[in-house]
């Protein structure tokens, strides 16, 4: 019996990069909703004590309320701590189906980085420095 799409023509190598990306894009989502799960908490954890202070009630109540909290801010960071493991668990099975050399590509970090808006104090005082000479 052939092997599946290679008497089509496949290119099994083709098929695992397509499979990889796949998984990639799905793992960059699931880290990208757990990183905003925790900025959420961050903003109630933010919220709740400014909403206490001027409702002028006591540190007391709500006092479980803030056990629950944090215990949700700390399971939510046990859970992005074993999304990143699973990232390089993944990463090895990449290398192990012989994609060592092949970048995969989801939105992963570079959907992170932000772009530097303004300007760079150094990169102004060279460029007057340049205009003046």
């Amino acid at each position: 019996m052939a092997a599946p799409n290679m008497a089509k023509g496949g290119n099994m190598i083709t098929e695992r990069r397509n499979a990889a990306n796949q998984i990639a894009t799905k793992l960059f989502a699931a880290e990208a909703a757990i990183d905003c799960a925790i900025v959420a908490l961050g903003d109630l954890a933010t919220a709740m004590p400014q909403a206490q202070a001027a409702a002028k009630l006591s540190s007391v109540v709500g006092s479980d309320a803030y056990n629950h909290l944090g215990a949700a801010v700390t399971a939510l960071f046990e859970g992005r701590s074993r999304a990143v493991a699973l990232h390089h668990a993944l990463d090895e099975v990449k290398t192990g189906i012989g994609l060592r050399n092949f970048r995969v590509v989801g939105t992963g970090d570079a959907g992170k980085i932000l772009r530097p808006e303004g300007r760079n104090d150094d990169a102004e005082a060279a460029e007057q420095a340049s205009q003046a000479a």
